[in-house]
């Protein structure tokens, strides 16, 4: 009897073995394929949209679209639209502001990448008078991206080099990007 249970136990750690081996080995990569520079694959959609109600409105929308051109390594375009209301003054305060910007992106480790951006708005930034003109901004800084099978999860956190004083700084971002 223990003879049997020895080549009962035996079988099975067998059977365990041979479960454990992998039938579908992975394809070895070739060094020398090259792959195309452009591949709808490479390309991404993403930005950010933000609210906020009440006394002061504001609504912000910034659509980016960005391309892989290294699996580490992308740059993009987006653009940019903020509205912003403050019904605490009589008259009301309120302004249209538009842009775009470009924008490149290095992903340092599986969730963290630098990020560098040149941003142009227009906007009637002063108040007592109505006429438009434009800021340039050059934000540059680093954030955290939790990805998800196709899209990622990404805050971001952005400091204005060329500080105007009309826009926060640090800037903080939090926004999503899909593969198309």
């Amino acid at each position: 009897m223990k003879q049997l249970s020895v080549i009962f136990v035996y079988c099975l750690l067998f059977t365990v073995y041979c479960f454990s081996q992998d039938f579908n080995p992975p394809k070895p990569k070739k060094e020398n394929e090259k792959k195309p520079f452009w591949s709808w694959d490479r390309v991404y959609m993403g930005g950010g949209l933000g609210m906020q109600f009440g006394s002061v409105t504001l609504i912000n929308v910034a659509p980016d679209i960005g391309y892989k051109i290294t699996e580490r390594y992308s740059a993009g375009v987006g653009i940019r639209y903020m509205y912003f209301s403050d019904r605490r003054y009589t008259p009301p305060f309120e302004l249209n502001i538009y842009g775009g910007s470009i924008f490149n992106r290095f992903i340092v480790t599986d969730f963290f990448f630098l990020h560098g951006e040149y941003e142009v708005l227009n906007g009637p930034w002063n108040q007592y008078r109505a006429k438009r003109f434009n800021i340039i901004n050059v934000w540059v800084g680093g954030g955290l991206r939790q990805v998800a099978g196709n899209a990622s999860l990404n805050i971001t956190a952005l400091w204005n080099l060329n500080d105007e004083g009309y826009l926060p700084n640090p800037q903080i971002r939090m926004g999503i990007s899909v593969g198309l």
